[in-house]
């Protein structure tokens, strides 16, 4: 390999440590310094809830109000927020340009659905855990947000109860499941006997 395509390639590699760095560094400082809000989801199709090792998630307010049905995809909003007295956070008004003055607010773009996404619509989960989150019949997600409204994930609720990977939700049943029916065993000779006529 020439000096210059080392060069090349090892400029390559320190620009990607640099930038996973940086995010990791924006994301430490927006979990301690952000405010932390509660946010509930919106319902998701079934069969994309899981994707590999992450749980796909989406948002009340993600949904664009009626006069912006039309926005165009990749087109920033911005989700002004205030929380409720059952301590949910929920829209107060949307707006295409940064507010000002204005305490809590969350920045997201127009997706393909007309959606807003938030950049926090994935939640890592270890291999063979999905069921948990897909069974849990309330969801809700702790994020931490920024001042410029980037937020990130902090934790996941699920039916009130932080999200832990060795506890199922409060709603999937711990009993075994029901013993099999034995089927009972002809005599050598005689016909098969079926189990619903014993």
């Amino acid at each position: 390999m020439s000096l210059p395509l080392k060069i090349a390639f090892w400029a390559t590699v320190a620009g990607q440590i640099i930038l996973l760095l940086a995010f990791i560094a924006f994301k430490e400082d927006t979990l301690r310094s952000g405010t932390s809000v509660l946010l509930e989801t919106a319902p998701v199709d079934p069969r994309s809830i899981l994707q590999g090792d992450f749980a796909i998630l989406d948002y009340k307010i993600a949904e664009l109000p009626n006069w912006a049905k039309d926005s165009d995809r990749g087109e920033p909003f911005y989700v002004q927020l205030y929380e409720h007295p059952n301590g949910v956070w929920v829209a107060d008004a949307y707006t295409r340009e940064e507010p000002r003055g204005v305490r809590v607010y969350i920045k997201g773009t127009v997706n393909d659905r007309q959606r807003l996404e938030f950049g926090i619509d994935t939640f890592f989960i270890p291999e063979g855990k999905g069921f948990i989150i897909g069974q849990a019949t309330d969801v809700k997600v702790r994020v931490s947000i920024g001042s410029s409204g980037k937020a990130v994930i902090d934790d996941l609720i699920l039916d009130g109860t932080p999200f832990d990977p060795t506890v199922p939700p409060k709603n999937i049943s711990q009993k075994p499941p029901p013993p099999r029916p034995e089927i009972e065993t002809p005599e050598p000779g005689s016909p098969p006997v079926s189990p619903a006529r014993k």
